[in-house]
């Protein structure tokens, strides 16, 4: 399987879903999700999306969670595998990396493995003429998850960023 999160292409090339819109003051919320086991902060409670999606794998499904700030765009993915479906966690991480800048499509900036909370991640940089977007994959048991931020060039939104990253935490059951 090649990546996790085709419905994230989908939302980063949509122009109209992507504009970040003006939300007045700073005040994100507490998300939780029970079926994706995390909670982050955001800054507005975040849109979902679900797709189940054939394989040759068998069939996964894709969770998706969007917000947006007056600055940048954040997303929280994750996929459910088939239960036969045995993949490489690199392998994986590697993939779902290649397939996002692919699919945008945009220039790899620099790439990192490293571990998030003990789990095996990978943090990368991509960009286009415009937008900068900043993403960490990481494998937790058998569940990949993409978080992923957009900012267009120009604008600092970096505390907003540290925010969201620094928030997120998987509640394992």
């Amino acid at each position: 399987m090649k990546g996790l999160l085709c419905s994230v292409l989908l939302l980063l090339g949509s122009g109209a879903i992507l504009q970040a819109q003006e939300h007045s003051g700073d005040s994100w919320v507490s998300f939780t999700s029970e079926v994706g086991r995390f909670s982050a902060l955001l800054p507005q409670t975040p849109t979902d999306q679900v797709e189940t999606i054939p394989s040759e794998h068998g069939p996964y499904t894709t969770h998706l969670f969007v917000a947006k700030s007056a600055k940048s765009v954040f997303l929280i993915g994750w996929v459910d595998y088939d239960p036969s479906f045995d993949f490489n966690p690199q392998s994986e991480l590697d993939a779902n990396r290649d397939n996002f800048i692919r699919g945008i499509p945009a220039k790899l900036v620099s790439s990192k493995n490293t571990r998030i909370d003990g789990y095996q991640s990978l943090e990368f940089t991509a960009e286009t003429a415009n937008t900068i977007y900043i993403s960490r994959v990481f494998i937790v048991g058998r569940r990949p998850y993409q978080l992923v931020v957009r900012t267009d060039k120009g604008l600092d939104d970096s505390d907003s960023v540290t925010r969201f990253f620094g928030s997120f935490k998987v509640q394992l059951h």
